[in-house]
């Protein structure tokens, strides 16, 4: 793996080879598999007629909700990436954009005008007819102001007026072809109509019944639909029989995705037989899957795991503070001592693998001596830090030990860090009612494009507004990157962006985590995209 992400791979050829370059303890997969009483049950799936008919996936969050449009969590993110497909997708366990409910695509010469060819016969769950009609709906439903304010992708997608940038317009132009008028060119947006989250395609049908919120009854063009939902507690899908992609059906007829926020109880799940794969495992509990006989696997995950500083504290205003707050703490031990081999240190917003520029940004070096000094000469003795509990996947360790190692630093130079630690439902709560200096976060890509970074801190970010973070500037350099096309202009632009954050310290960029699960001997088939969801339809458990 160290040669294939060498400094000056293309981000192009990372996303390309990601997966074969896994770091494979086991083997490469995270998926999900079956109770020993499921697994006395047997289908005749072509792919094996010793095939369980069910298996367990057991997931570190509870999802928000099953409407796309509106969640951004990893809980909601894997039941969505199976339930749900958009225009595109990505192609195995790539970030290449390859059609899926559009066939084809066209775009004018100057990059304003896309025409997208749809598939047909393709139906919903709920027998409604995938359409151009279907589309424009779901468009629709975020753009020009119609967005409600849950959905976070809204903007990143579809712009608005105000930043001149996104969809201005949407309309079927035939039963199956959509156009799309855009304000300005995007060179993101077929990356970002292949997410998993915010451009998937929901039934309108469905939608209008649901008047126009499906977090509970989703219904989508995917493989599987769901069968039945226990709040916290267990999420169960049923493969869709009217499938159109027969070549990629389901394999296996049920999937229970199992709630397990405890990193030490998905480990004895696993362990148990009780689940059959595990997410976000915390590296001290690797050797222990391992000896159980157990497949542990780590990729490079497309992901960054940060500290978040905010702006409008009165301790923090100077700069001279925050650059004590990053000088104050030991990235490089922290890192080692909480992951191991499982992470790297973070020299920018962005993984080295998508931006080999990123070793041209400099955030403050530790120095404990200066940093005492500065804490000193501001009179700041005290700070408050807010952090989540659950165990992550750009942050398997959980916030509560990373608080507490950066508790740690900042008492050595004199300042006490008080930690307000919550379960990660109530922290997205907290984050945005309670008081901190300090908040630990991180992100996980969606596309494998830098905008999908950098554009957290521009001044509609969910981020950017965490750190109470705006810069004009920065805003105009985001809008600008994102009509770049691709190449060393564009790449210049995102080289701006990650040294404006550096010499302003919204933010210390702690950690690039590899995504670690583990999953029992019996699991075939699985694969990972690097964001970090797994299409499960090809997956089968060896009865």
């Amino acid at each position: 793996m160290e040669g294939i992400l060498a400094t000056g791979i293309t981000r192009r050829d990372f996303l390309r080879y990601a997966t074969t370059a896994a770091t494979a303890v086991g083997a490469l997969s995270l998926a999900g598999c079956g109770s020993q009483r499921a697994s006395e049950t047997t289908t005749d799936s072509a792919a094996s007629t010793s095939a369980a008919a069910l298996f367990n996936y057991a997931l570190n969050e509870s999802p928000q909700a099953l409407d796309p449009a509106l969640v951004n969590d990893f809980g909601s993110l894997e039941l969505c990436a199976n339930i749900y497909e958009g225009l595109f997708r990505f192609k195995g366990e790539t970030c290449d954009v390859e059609p899926c409910l559009a066939e084809s695509y066209d775009v004018s010469d100057d990059g304003l005008t896309y025409t997208f060819k749809l598939r047909e016969g393709v139906t919903f769950h709920d027998g409604t007819a995938f359409d151009a009609s279907a589309v424009v709906t779901n468009f629709e439903r975020q753009m020009n102001g119609n967005a409600a304010a849950n959905m976070s992708y809204a903007d990143f997608v579809f712009g608005s007026d105000a930043t001149g940038v996104g969809v201005k317009s949407v309309e079927a132009t035939d039963t199956y072809t959509v156009t799309c008028t855009m304000r300005s060119p995007c060179a993101p947006f077929l990356r970002n109509l292949a997410m998993a989250l915010g451009t998937p395609i929901v039934s309108p049908t469905a939608l209008a019944k649901a008047n126009g919120d499906m977090s509970s009854a989703p219904c989508g063009t995917g493989p599987y639909q769901l069968d039945s939902w226990d709040k916290d507690s267990t999420v169960t899908l049923k493969a869709f029989d009217g499938y159109w992609d027969k070549d990629n059906a389901p394999q296996t007829e049920t999937i229970v995705f199992r709630i397990i926020p405890e990193s030490a109880s998905r480990v004895t799940a696993l362990s148990n037989s009780e689940v059959d794969i595990i997410t976000a495992v915390e590296t001290n509990s690797a050797p222990t899957v391992q000896n159980d006989g157990d497949t542990v696997v780590a990729i490079d995950g497309l992901n960054v795991n940060y500290l978040c500083l905010n702006m409008t504290s009165t301790k923090l205003a100077d700069i001279a503070v925050r650059t004590a707050v990053c000088q104050a703490i030991d990235i490089e031990e922290m890192v080692k001592a909480l992951y191991g081999d499982y992470a790297d240190v973070a020299n920018s917003l962005m993984p080295p693998f998508m931006a080999s520029y990123v070793t041209n940004v400099s955030y403050p070096s530790y120095d404990p001596d200066a940093a005492r000094d500065a804490f000193s000469k501001a009179g700041v003795t005290d700070l408050v830090a807010m952090t989540y509990t659950t165990a992550m996947q750009y942050n398997p360790a959980g916030g509560q030990a990373l608080a507490e190692s950066i508790q740690g630093y900042l008492s050595k130079c004199g300042v006490n860090l008080a930690i307000n630690s919550y379960d990660w439902t109530t922290f997205r709560t907290k984050r945005k009612e309670e008081y901190f200096d300090l908040a630990l976060f991180g992100w996980s890509g969606d596309n494998g494009d830098p905008d999908n970074f950098m554009n957290l801190f521009a001044t509609s970010g969910s981020v950017a507004a965490m750190a109470h973070f705006s810069d004009a500037s920065y805003d105009a350099l985001v809008e600008q990157g994102i009509q770049t096309p691709d190449g060393s202009d564009r790449d210049d632009i995102y080289l701006q962006l990650e040294q404006r954050l550096a010499s302003t310290l919204p933010c210390l960029p702690l950690s690039h985590t590899k995504s670690v699960c583990a999953y029992k001997p019996s699991i075939q088939n699985f694969t990972m995209n690097p964001s970090g969801w797994s299409k499960l339809a090809g997956v089968t458990k060896q009865a």
